[in-house]
């Protein structure tokens, strides 16, 4: 790790602290408990990460760190799609109890793909464990990018808290997603991965910046509609037709 980018990684650790102490102090926390964990678990395996030089240590904690870091960011993926659809609740459990099963299978997917595709011989937990990693984050990656269509495009009613949680999410997860897929199919040097790397750290920097600006004590009770905001005509049929949806849904729920 090059000077460059430990100092981006010693500038997230202050970040994130900072970022805990403020949502903390804010009464947040326990608003927004899943995300609260998962920048807390961040926290404390980069730290440890960073004072572990036995390369098998390291490699124990990163991908401790890394295993614990994608279950909680599934719990709190299903999370954001139950604050960002609150408003229309039958769609909301609908489109959480989805998400839960197929990440749940997901989940499941390497250990089946294993029973038929023999691990190589070299470094066996290593292919056990990308294998898991990328589709972990695969999945999510096609939830979070279906979520973003999703609120561009229908007039969601949203806290203010709850837009910059989502939105901030969205692009940590899709960056560290993207990061992945790179570092597993393309890159071939240490050059190559430092540079993913640095690019990966500062878009998480901006991440966390975004959420010290936009989380606020009164964004619980301060809303704003997102999505379709070129065309209030269409807007107003798009949320008559989201409404329909969730009513929909909601007489098929009571059968």
């Amino acid at each position: 790790m090059n000077r460059g980018e430990m100092a981006v990684v010693y500038f997230n650790l202050f970040l994130t602290l900072a970022l805990l102490i403020w949502l903390w102090k804010a009464r947040l926390a326990s608003v927004y408990k899943l995300l609260y964990l998962y920048l807390s678990v961040d926290f404390v395996f980069t730290v440890v990460g960073m004072v572990t030089h036995d390369p098998d240590r390291y490699f124990l904690v990163y991908g401790s760190g890394q295993v614990i870091k994608l279950l909680v960011a599934a719990f709190v993926l299903v999370e954001i799609y139950s604050r960002s659809l609150e408003n229309t609740p039958a769609l909301a459990q609908y489109v959480r109890n989805s998400v839960a099963y197929i990440l749940g299978a997901a989940a499941l997917l390497p250990v089946v793909i294993l029973l038929w595709d023999r691990a190589p011989d070299k470094s066996p937990v290593l292919h056990h464990f990308f294998l898991f990693e990328q589709t972990m984050n695969g999945t999510m990656a096609i939830f979070l990018i279906f979520l973003s269509v999703f609120l561009a495009y229908f007039p969601v009613k949203l806290k203010r808290n709850v837009f910059y949680y989502s939105s901030g999410f969205i692009v940590w997860a899709l960056t560290h997603a993207v990061a992945v897929f790179l570092a597993s199919r393309y890159v071939r040097t240490d050059h190559q991965s430092e540079i993913v790397s640095l690019v990966q750290s500062c878009v998480q920097a901006a991440c966390l910046l975004y959420w010290m600006a936009g989380f606020r004590s009164d964004g619980e009770s301060r809303t704003a509609v997102v999505g379709h905001l070129w065309s209030r005509a269409e807007a107003e049929r798009l949320s008559r037709q989201l409404e329909s949806i969730n009513n929909s849904l909601e007489r098929l729920r009571k059968r």
